[in-house]
């Protein structure tokens, strides 16, 4: 690899036991050849004053006497008193120097720059980059020594923790990625090694999928023809279930492409074997194959498993695939100021009860029907039929009872046919009201019968 010299600041220097000397700040050209300094940063504790305390303490000190009681107020007073516009944090160590005060000390780790031998290029083996960086191996232990680490003929075995997030530097001084994991087998032990990089990919477009479906489809119809489809649950309607019910009816399953981070790991793991030294990095003996495998960072959906969702196979649809416009998927609307066919059903059968209930029996099946007929399946008919024979008749009773008293009777008369009128003035005739427990029953069984009647009808002709 062949680099200009002011590609190589920056570079990261490894010895040849793996332990990073630094990184080159610069090169000189010297007539015995080209000189490298090297510099490197390191951690170093020191005791430095504890001011936060110290103005705690300052503060306590002054409150009661002088009416200080925010840091504000201290340094507003300890200026006044050195006789100054302004103060900082070591001026406020100086004050508490002056007045014999005892000052707390904390540790803190503060990277220092530390300059390294100069290095030739007699002492470079191999000089290289890569997406990480630029790359130096030296051929002697210069940094091992200095550090006084005992150098090893081959590496010796190491717990997983212990190296991983290490850089893998290969024999031409490319850094290829880090440590992952350790791998076992037949070879023996070894280590993954991997690296972040992005990936594109093509998934279902939900948004434009959902434009294209309820284009012409309001959600309570595409419910119910997932459930004649088979699809469990229809009324929670996940993408799974969407793309699974498009699938099945023949939609076009819009594309939409994304870019995903995720972790590119070499095909070929790296055995202890071709490890040559383990130190700050891992240097190999050898290199690897350009050739990755991935594994995603961020959390996908599970395969859609359609066996899962679909308990029975679709027979004879015919596709359709509407024109895709900017259509918002809708949203649910209140029950009460837009109820759906269930409620509607009910409402509107207890408001003809109210006055088809006059007539015996028949006025009960009929509302059943209307109100079953609304409300769309057998069980939904059912329930509606049920509770507008149960409600209509009870209202209805109730309506009676107010008005019959005031004329309502004299003015029934001149409309409704004898039977009618005696039955209506049979409903209070019962000192119990047997018989209007008796009548609420009977209408309620028969509603129930006309509601399952027309709402079974209606579901096999939906189907």
């Amino acid at each position: 690899m062949e680099l200009k010299p002011a590609e190589l600041i920056g570079a990261l220097v490894v010895d040849s036991e793996g332990y990073i000397n630094g990184s080159v700040v610069k090169i000189e050209i010297k007539p015995e050849g080209p000189i490298f300094n090297i510099k490197s940063t390191k951690n170093v504790k020191e005791l430095v004053p504890d001011t936060d305390v110290l103005e705690q303490v300052l503060i306590k000190d002054l409150k009661n006497k002088f009416a200080v009681s925010t840091v504000q107020d201290l340094y507003r007073y300890v200026a006044k008193e050195l006789k100054v516009e302004s103060i900082n944090e070591n001026d406020l160590v100086n004050y508490a120097k002056l007045k014999k005060m005892t000052i707390p000390i904390k540790e803190v780790s503060i990277e220092v720059e530390e300059e390294k031998p100069y290095i030739y290029m007699d002492d470079i083996e191999a000089v290289n980059r890569s997406e990480f960086g630029n790359c130096i191996i030296l051929k002697t232990p210069i940094e091992a020594k200095i550090r006084g680490v005992e150098l090893q003929k081959t590496p010796m075995y190491q717990d997983e923790e212990s190296l991983k997030e290490k850089f893998v530097i290969d024999n031409r001084a490319k850094i290829l990625g880090k440590v992952h994991s350790f791998i076992m087998s037949a070879k023996g032990l070894g280590i993954r090694v991997g690296r972040e990089g992005t990936l594109t990919k093509l998934v279902p477009d939900i948004d434009s999928l959902k434009k294209t479906i309820f284009e012409y489809k309001v959600p309570r119809d595409v419910m119910r023809e997932m459930a004649s489809l088979g699809i469990e649950q229809p009324r929670d309607m996940t993408d799974e279930k969407l793309i699974a019910y498009a699938k099945m009816k023949g939609y076009e399953i819009p594309k939409r492409v994304i870019t995903i981070k995720t972790e590119l790991f070499y095909r070929d793991s790296v055995f202890w074997r071709n490890i040559k030294k383990i130190g700050d990095v891992v240097l190999l003996n050898g290199t690897l194959a350009e050739d990755f495998e991935e594994e995603s960072n961020i959390e996908e959906s599970e395969p859609i498993n359609l066996n899962t969702i679909i308990t029975k196979p679709e027979v004879n649809q015919k596709s359709r695939s509407p024109s895709l416009r900017n259509h918002r998927f809708p949203v649910s609307f209140s029950f009460i100021t837009r109820p759906e066919k269930f409620l509607l059903g009910i409402y509107v059968g207890i408001l003809l009860m109210v006055f088809l209930g006059l007539i015996p029996y028949l006025g009960a099946l009929l509302c059943g029907v209307i109100a079953g007929y609304m409300a769309k399946g057998w069980r939904s008919g059912a329930m509606a039929g049920l509770i507008v024979g149960l409600a209509g008749t009870l209202i209805l009773a109730l309506i009676l009872r107010l008005l019959l008293p005031v004329g309502l009777g004299d003015f029934l008369s001149t409309i409704l046919p004898d039977f009618i009128l005696n039955d209506i003035i049979q409903i209070f005739s019962y000192e119990e009201n047997v018989f209007l427990f008796y009548r609420i029953l009977v209408n309620a069984l028969i509603g129930t019968s006309g509601g399952f009647l027309l709402g079974y009808f209606g579901e096999i002709k939906n189907a």
